[in-house]
């Protein structure tokens, strides 16, 4: 196979020998005099390899079953119970277990923030920085399929991997939005329980795993970044509702974009306090140092108010087998008379606010009113893919038309009117000119045994890596599998299964399958 590997939706070489590091000097000068005695155990973790992580996903399976089917070596990661270290000379990213969406290759600090944030079945996510989709993808098997996942990125570029990392991942229930903090805080208002902001930053973290960073680290400043992360915060503080949670998070070290931003922003907005996490924390965690505020980040905070940023979490690598990150749970007081629970409406909420986008919305498959003749031809085509192709799913929700393509859009979500949509939930497939063409999200969210056709196949056959690969298949007629596991004698829309999990789709006519994978989906 060619020596490339997928993450995060980017295809990318082999990595290469690590070259030696130049630091910036004004940063080695900042880091030394910030650590002491600890600097030089710092600096001498540049010269170790960059920890490989990887995170099971909830959604697919539980982390024992990972690492019991791995066929590399796995160690469990202290503070993220899905995360394990995977050996540096592993390549995950080429093994047909990260294609079906099982792990996640994530960099283990970056595990830290959406712990902290701590989603539980019912909640109202936003993860509002979250492209290419590592947090959001963890936050939202904490879902169980209860409750509302909306995730955005402003950068327009990188909303297509994020889209697909959700997509890959099997996640039902997002809505993947690109747009400026500020616009989606005068669409919602205070309307989530949780929000998580990653910010972009200086990136002092990540100098080890991409030494770019550190070549352009003079370029983007400290204190550009820590003005970009005031706005976000401002923003992002009329989102959560009262008695809700906010978690802002960094992958840099300096004090600047990480105590001082927040101490600028628990001086703007008194309603918020920062929080401990919950439980007893890996011995290597080190807390937030709130002695590290310059006098003008202290100014308007009251002492107790700045000792409360030690209840921030730091991750040094010299102390953590990981890159380093910044992390503090921040939690809006309740207002007075609501119980911390909320009330939606009351907190900021606009579910009742009338939607001028209902005319492109259908009810059931069954229907055929929507706002044009091809959404209603959508719908219909889909009910027919439905009753032919997937007996044992039905979408349990509200369907959405755009055009020709059709979404289960995820329940109790408020109108969109006006904001850049890129998945108002999962995207079901597109209505062709002769039938309804499923779409690889729906393949990805599916079961084997909810599909009238399967093909199963076994990771360690050829016929795995010729479909991965985007080739036609001969497969043997018996092995095409009905919904109960028995011999299927049926044509049409197959689900390619391997090892018992949805890859995407293919057509049997019953002597070849043809091959549905797009090519952005395909192994090259």
């Amino acid at each position: 196979m060619p020596d490339f590997h997928y993450t995060d939706g980017i295809r990318m070489k082999k990595q290469e020998p690590r070259k030696k590091m130049k630091l910036p000097d004004r940063y080695v000068t900042e880091m030394t005099d910030l650590l002491g005695a600890e600097a030089g155990d710092f600096f001498a973790s540049y010269r170790q390899p960059p920890a490989v992580g990887l995170r099971a996903n909830g959604l697919k399976l539980p982390p024992a079953a990972l690492r019991e089917r791995a066929p590399f070596r796995l160690a469990p990661v202290p503070w993220a119970p899905e995360g394990f270290y995977a050996d540096g000379d592993e390549r995950p990213g080429r093994h047909p277990y990260h294609f079906l969406g099982l792990y996640y290759i994530q960099e283990p600090s970056a595990m830290l923030p959406a712990e902290l944030l701590d989603a539980a079945p019912g909640d109202r996510v936003l993860d509002l920085c979250a492209a290419p989709g590592g947090k959001a993808t963890q936050l939202a098997p904490r879902l169980r399929g209860k409750g509302l996942l909306v995730v955005n990125d402003s950068a327009g570029e990188r909303t297509k991997a994020l889209a697909k990392n959700i997509e890959r991942a099997g996640v039902r229930g997002a809505v993947v939005l690109n747009e400026q903090p500020a616009r989606l805080a005068e669409a919602f208002g205070a309307f989530f329980d949780k929000v998580l902001v990653d910010a972009p930053c200086s990136g002092e973290g990540m100098f080890r795993k991409d030494p770019d960073m550190a070549r352009a680290w003079e370029r983007h400043s400290a204190e550009r970044s820590a003005r970009m992360q005031d706005g976000i915060l401002r923003d992002a503080a009329r989102l959560v509702r009262p008695g809700g949670r906010l978690v802002y998070s960094t992958c840099t070290f300096n004090p600047r974009e990480n105590e001082g931003t927040v101490a600028r922003f628990l001086a703007a907005h008194p309603e918020f306090e920062a929080e401990p996490p919950d439980g007893p924390l890996p011995a290597c965690f080190a807390p937030g140092r709130p002695d590290w505020l310059t006098p003008e980040e202290a100014a308007g905070l009251a002492p107790e108010r700045q000792r409360s940023l030690a209840a921030a979490v730091r991750i040094w690598p010299h102390r953590c087998r990981g890159e380093g990150h910044f992390a503090v749970r921040l939690v809006r007081r309740p207002a007075e008379g609501l119980s911390e629970g909320g009330d939606a409406d009351t907190a900021g909420s606009i579910i009742g606010r009338p939607d001028k986008a209902a005319g492109r919305r259908g009810r059931k498959p069954e229907s055929a009113k929507a706002g044009t003749d091809a959404e209603a031809d959508a719908l219909r085509k889909f009910a027919a893919f439905l009753r032919e192709s997937l007996p044992g799913w039905q979408p349990q929700s509200e369907l959405v038309a755009r055009g020709g393509h059709l979404y289960k859009q995820p329940p109790g979500l408020p109108p969109l009117d006006g904001l850049r949509v890129v998945r108002p939930g999962l995207h079901l497939g597109f209505a062709g000119r002769h039938r309804f063409e499923p779409s690889q999200a729906l393949a990805m969210a599916l079961s084997c045994d909810q599909a009238a056709l399967s093909l199963r196949l076994s990771s360690g056959e050829a016929d795995s890596e010729r479909y991965l690969k985007g080739e036609t298949l001969q497969p043997d007629p018996d092995r095409l599998r009905a919904p109960d596991g028995s011999t299927a004698r049926g044509t049409g829309w197959t689900l390619v299964c391997i090892d018992g999990f949805p890859a995407g789709w293919g057509r049997w006519d019953g002597r070849l399958l043809k091959n549905e994978l797009l090519p952005g989906w395909r192994l090259i």
